[in-house]
């Protein structure tokens, strides 16, 4: 396969791990099962991608640049389960043992961090792989960038975005300023659901291009569409905000290079070290093979 890059929402595939896995314990008591979930996941997406480049992004705190624009950001999130927090550094560990780019950015989210790769590794002419379930990544898909959900398998770039979400890749961020995105606890316009933004942004492309032209969506063959304009004139500010909270930062000062993503393999002494550490030696005979 051509050169390309693998890049990985490593915070993700630890949730999901900690809750796909059972409980799994190092010798000293310290819970593990979230750590050995996500490296059976590194282990069989490596193998089956051979990937030239690859790096894996972990959110480095709770709370980022979001959250000064809005407080209510993700509020609907409860604290993680006290067994997966200790994880949270292991799973760093683990990803560089593995010979990984591990990349964590205060003040970020993950997908910044992704974002900001993304932008790097297609100045260098790389194809791009963004491993996550996460749909707010599909405002990075172009010819050269595609999205892999892992965990279900399911593979799509630009084209197929549409059909999936109604919208381009570049009207997206738009989409989710209008409708909301609940799982992020954005508010969006009060009372428009997909179908409605889905119209609009068919009709006029982007919300900037709504709000220059608020009389004539009144005219829109679409239900409700007077209390529509009702709707979009009271919550424009909500709209204007979740914008700005959906939006992606491809600016994450990281401070390294397209070659710092090449990966060469797995470090074997501390594969052997860390997996002995806590417990995992089934993981090390899974990866063995990131050694050569």
């Amino acid at each position: 396969m051509n050169e390309h890059a693998c890049l990985i929402d490593g915070t993700a595939y630890l949730f999901r791990g900690y809750y796909s896995v059972r409980p799994v314990h190092a010798a000293d008591g310290t819970p593990v099962n979230a750590v050995l979930g996500l490296g059976n996941a590194l282990a069989r997406l490596l193998r089956d991608r051979d990937p030239s480049h690859v790096a894996v992004a972990f959110d480095a705190g709770r709370y980022t640049f979001r959250h000064r624009i809005d407080p209510a950001y993700k509020a609907n999130r409860g604290d993680p389960p006290e067994d997966l927090v200790p994880q949270f550094a292991l799973a760093q560990q683990l990803t560089e043992a593995m010979g990984l780019a591990t990349i964590g950015v205060p003040d970020f989210e993950a997908d910044d961090v992704l974002a900001t790769l993304t932008t790097i590794s297609r100045e260098s002419a790389l194809d791009v792989v963004l491993v996550s379930g996460d749909k707010d990544l599909g405002q990075l898909l172009e010819p050269g960038v595609r999205l892999f959900d892992l965990a279900r398998a399911i593979e799509f770039g630009a084209e197929d975005l549409p059909a999936r979400m109604g919208v381009r890749a570049d009207q997206l961020v738009d989409l989710l300023a209008l409708m909301g995105d609940s799982s992020d606890n954005i508010p969006g316009v009060r009372g428009v659901g997909p179908k409605a933004a889905s119209a609009l942004l068919g009709h006029f492309e982007s919300l900037e291009a709504i709000y220059a032209s608020l009389d004539e969506v009144e005219t829109l063959p679409v239900r409700g569409a007077r209390s529509l304009r009702r709707k979009l004139e009271d919550f424009r500010a909500d709209a204007e905000r979740s914008r700005e909270l959906a939006t992606v930062r491809r600016d994450v000062p990281l401070g390294l290079e397209v070659d710092d993503l090449r990966w060469e393999g797995a470090d074997p002494d501390a594969l052997v070290e860390f997996t002995a550490r806590w417990s995992l030696g089934g993981l090390a005979d899974r990866v063995r093979w990131l050694e050569d």
